[in-house]
Order: structure tokens, then C-alpha cells, then sequence
């Protein structure tokens, strides 16, 4: 089934090639680190260069000492009890210095001119933006050729994290439909986040939780899964294009009805059950027709030219001319594998960097946040790990084949009919989701969702589609039922998780793990 073809030896592997991947990688290889780069697509992959708009805004402490304190108000009000209160103190104190870092590996990042508040924040800071991803791209890859010591493998994917008494020894990845052993010490998911499983989603497809599910094999937690952040987008005239929820403010149908929840409503983007203006997301459903009053092109904010330049430019949209549609798309998740201020997970070895982790954000984040975590705990991460390299590991190669063919032996035991192809189930998986697992969820919906993704599992044979995105499909379906069993167990409504059948929140709650998944 599986035959090891080679075997590859690295002090550390880093999977993702995205800012935190990219980072990390850059930081290890100026420690002399011997490392191998492995990315799914090509270099310079994930949602950090996914162009979901003109521009990406990162948000850092301000110069002024009193921002702390008002910054950490900012984060803990959005995370509702949700938030890790020490890495929001981390990312406070660390977050403008890291800014430099984007320069590192290819990125040209300017300040804002205009001082607004970013979205769910109270108080208006630093904002950073970056664009030019494509050139960005480009000077990564002429950065990362420059060190001797750091091979790069591209449309190569991770499918098994080793491990032996809980410490990392090493990992199976798949190249070209060639299965490789890495005998390595630290392993550093840079994998993303899972918004690529719902059908409707403004986030790249191919990132699908991957690396949660591995992780969660290996030994780590997650938490929080259940905070996914959906925000709104079109369905006409353009489908899967990002909405600006600032323009509700300039809409006459139907938000001439109930105007102040309409004007509360554009200044945030992602649903969140703790304003009373999520009341709209719940009227939005699966799609609600909009009109615009032609003053919205004439408003003269950087943040409303931007935007409606980059609709027009881009993508061919007028929002006052063409028939506007839109409805709630998965972008952001706000939980992940349970790390600490280093990146590092329970598991010895094992870090997790950017969305793959559950870093400052708790039930929900406040804009600009998400590559800000990847900046300070990617650095902090790189630190831990060459002082953990220092410590010596001899792992005998009977260890390796024990552990590789325990794992085997557990494929080997699934027998599954074949039904349905690879193609099939990944998009299954995206309308189960997109049907029990969007913005409005309830214990019968949930159930019939899990019995949904069950049904596909019995009626997939990994065996015999194993190099046709077999491991994608077995850690898709496992993601999406720790989704739905995530949303099932939270009893209550908070943030961006709504329960229509407990549409309240609880006054004593706490952030959950999810147990090991069998």
C-alpha cells in the first residue's frame, strides 16, 4: 500500500509555504539549521498570498504606551473569555517590533495614512498593509535559494507526523506519487487553516485542516474549532468574491428597514452573536439581495476608493449597477492546535504557526491580527527550537519501522467500500458543511451532518485512491466531524458560533479541547 522509496534526514521539516512557513524557514536557515521546506503547491502558497482583496492589513501595538492596555481591552472584548490571555500579552509586547520581519522574506509593508479602527476594534492603531504577491513570491524564492542548507520540495504534501514517547522523530511525506521518510526532530506546521472545506468559502480550496487532523494524531489538542469566522460574500454578479461590509451603510434594500442594525453592521465583517446586529447574518441565510444608493461612490474614505476601485478593477463589479447578492463564505478559523507563547504544541518537536494554531483569538479576532501571530510567535517558535536542537536524539531505525508499520497496519484495518471517488467526497464534504455547519446551527442539523460524513467514510476506500488525494480525503472527512462534534458540544452562542436552539451565552464557559479523535 505504502513503499517507502528513499529517506530524507533534516534537523527540521516546515510544512506550508506561506508567511509563517516562509519565515521560519528563513530564520532557521540564517541559524544554520539543516531544513526541508515542503509546500502542497507551489512556494508561496495559503491564504497569506491568497488575493482576497487589493490589500492585507497586519495590526501592531501603537507607538503610544497607553495602546497596550487598550489593545489587550480590543483583543479580550472580541474573544469573549475565549482568548489566551499570555499570548495576548506575548502579541501585545512583541507585535510592532516583528513588523520588520515581512521585509525578510519579500514582503514591502507601509503604514496606513488614515488612523481607523480595525475591524471589531474600539480604538484606532497601527495598521500595516502588503500587497504585490505575486513579486513577493518572486523575492522569497531568490531569499530562500541564497541558503545552502535549506532544500525546498514543491507539490509535496505531509500524510503522517511520527512520533515516540511524545517527541517528534520524524514524518512520511508523498512527492510525485513517491512516498519519502524525514527523519527529523521539529516539525512546524504552517498549514493554514480548514475554510478550504465548505463549498462556500473566500479562502484557498486546497487548505482543508490537514494539519489539524495530523496533529491531533500525533498527540497535540485543539481548541476552539467551533469559532469559525464567516464573513460576507457575493454570489452575484460574481460568485465567491469578498463583500466590503463597510458599503451596508449606503444600502436601501432592505436595509431601510432597521437602519441602525444595518449602520452597526458595517463596521465589523465576520458574524459575531455578540452584537445585536447579528441579526442580519441571520436573515442573510444562504443569500440575500441587496440595492445601493449612488453616494457610496462618492464617498471619498481610503477604505471605501480602495475597495470599489479594486471591485471595478479586478472584477468587473458596480455595486449600483449590477444585481447584488450575498451570503455568509468561511474564511478565518480562530481555533486550532493548542500551542504556547513558543508555537509549540503538547507534543515535543511539534510546533504550529499561523492559523493552523490557536494563537491571541478566542471566540473571535479582531482585523489584522491573524499575520501579526504568525510574525511574533514564528520568531519566538524559531528560538525554541534551535535551543531544542541542542539536545541530542539517537533514534534507532527499528523505532522508525515499528512506528511506520503500526501505522499501516491501521490503514490497512479501515475496509471501506468504494463508492465514491476522491472528487466526490471533497465535495461533499463542502455542502454537508456548507448545510449543518454554516452560521445558523442546532442539535438535529448538527446530527444529521456527522451521519452525513459517516455515510461518505463507509463508502471510501483509501486503499484504493491513495494517489488520488486519498490522505486529503480521510483528514477532510475527519476535520469536518470535529467541526460538527466542536459545534455540538458548545450549548450556547457566542461569537462567531450561533446555536439557534441555545441562542444565549452562558455566563460561565471555557475554551474546550477536543480529545484525541479514534
Amino acid at each position: 500500500m505504502i513503499n517507502i522509496s528513499k529517506t530524507i534526514v533534516k534537523e527540521v521539516l516546515v510544512v506550508g509555504s506561506g508567511i509563517g512557513g516562509l519565515l521560519t524557514s528563513k530564520k532557521l536557515g540564517d541559524k544554520k539549521r539543516e531544513i526541508l521546506l515542503i509546500t502542497k503547491g507551489t512556494l508561496g502558497g495559503g491564504a497569506s498570498f491568497f488575493p482576497l482583496k487589493g490589500t492585507l492589513g497586519i495590526q501592531t501595538t501603537d507607538d503610544d504606551e497607553k495602546d497596550e492596555v487598550l489593545f489587550k481591552e480590543d483583543i479580550s472584548k472580541i474573544g469573549n473569555k475565549m482568548d489566551n490571555p499570555e499570548m495576548v500579552e506575548t502579541y501585545i509586547k512583541e507585535s510592532k517590533e516583528a513588523i520588520s520581519l515581512l521585509n525578510e522574506i519579500g514582503f514591502a509593508p507601509w503604514l496606513r495614512k488614515d488612523r481607523r479602527p480595525a475591524c471589531f476594534a474600539k480604538y484606532p492603531r497601527n495598521i500595516y498593509l502588503i500587497k504585490d504577491w505575486e513579486n513577493s513570491k518572486k523575492n522569497a524564492r531568490e531569499i530562500l535559494k541564497k541558503y545552502k542548507n535549506l532544500e525546498i520540495l514543491e507539490k509535496t504534501e505531509i500524510i503522517k507526523i511520527l512520533v515516540n514517547n511524545n517527541k517528534v522523530i520524524g514524518a512520511i511525506i508523498k512527492c510525485n506519487k513517491e512516498f519519502i521518510l524525514v527523519k527529523t526532530s521539529v516539525i512546524i506546521l504552517a498549514t493554514g487553516g480548514i475554510g478550504g472545506l465548505y463549498k462556500n468559502t473566500l479562502y484557498p480550496k486546497d487548505i482543508m485542516g490537514i494539519g489539524h487532523s495530523l496533529a491531533l494524531d500525533a498527540g497535540a489538542s485543539l481548541v476552539n474549532m467551533e469559532f469559525i469566522q464567516f464573513i460576507p460574500g457575493f454570489i452575484k454578479p460574481k460568485y465567491n468574491v469578498l463583500f466590503g461590509e463597510h458599503t451596508f451603510k449606503y444600502a436601501l434594500e432592505p436595509c431601510d428597514k432597521n437602519k441602525k442594525l444595518w449602520i452597526e453592521r458595517s463596521s465589523y465583517a465576520p458574524f459575531s452573536f455578540d452584537f445585536p446586529s447579528h441579526k442580519i447574518d441571520l436573515q442573510m441565510g444562504k443569500g440575500i439581495y441587496l440595492k445601493f444608493h449612488e453616494d457610496l461612490y462618492k464617498d471619498e474614505g481610503e477604505f471605501y476608493k480602495v475597495y470599489l476601485s479594486w471591485l471595478k478593477e479586478s472584477q468587473n463589479i458596480n455595486m449600483c449597477k449590477d444585481e447584488i447578492e450575498i451570503a455568509p463564505f468561511a474564511h478565518s478559523s480562530n481555533g486550532g492546535i493548542k500551542i504556547n507563547i513558543n508555537g509549540k504544541s503538547e507534543v515535543d518537536g511539534l510546533y504550529g504557526i499561523g492559523e493552523v494554531a490557536s494563537g491571541i483569538e478566542g471566540a473571535n479576532r479582531l482585523g489584522g491580527n491573524s499575520v501579526g501571530g504568525a510574525l511574533v510567535f514564528g520568531r519566538r517558535a524559531v528560538i525554541d527550537i534551535d535551543n531544542y536542537l541542542n539536545q541530542k536524539m539517537e533514534i534507532s531505525d527499528f523505532i522508525y519501522k515499528k512506528e511506520i508499520n503500526t501505522w499501516i497496519n491501521s490503514l490497512l484495518k479501515k475496509e471501506s467500500n468504494n463508492l465514491y471517488t476522491s472528487k466526490k467526497v471533497l465535495l461533499e464534504i463542502g455542502n454537508i458543511l456548507n448545510e449543518h455547519g454554516l452560521i445558523i446551527r442546532n442539535e438535529d442539523s448538527l446530527n444529521l451532518g456527522l451521519k452525513k460524513l459517516q455515510e461518505l467514510e463507509n463508502n471510501y476506500s483509501l486503499k484504493e485512491n491513495i494517489l488520488e488525494q486519498g490522505f486529503d480525503v480521510i483528514y477532510s472527512l475527519k476535520m469536518a466531524k470535529i467541526l460538527l462534534q466542536a459545534m455540538k458540544k458548545r450549548k450556547e452562542s457566542r461569537g462567531a458560533h450561533y446555536r439557534s436552539d441555545y441562542p444565549y451565552t452562558l455566563k460561565e464557559s471555557s475554551s474546550e479541547k477536543i480529545s484525541k479523535y479514534t
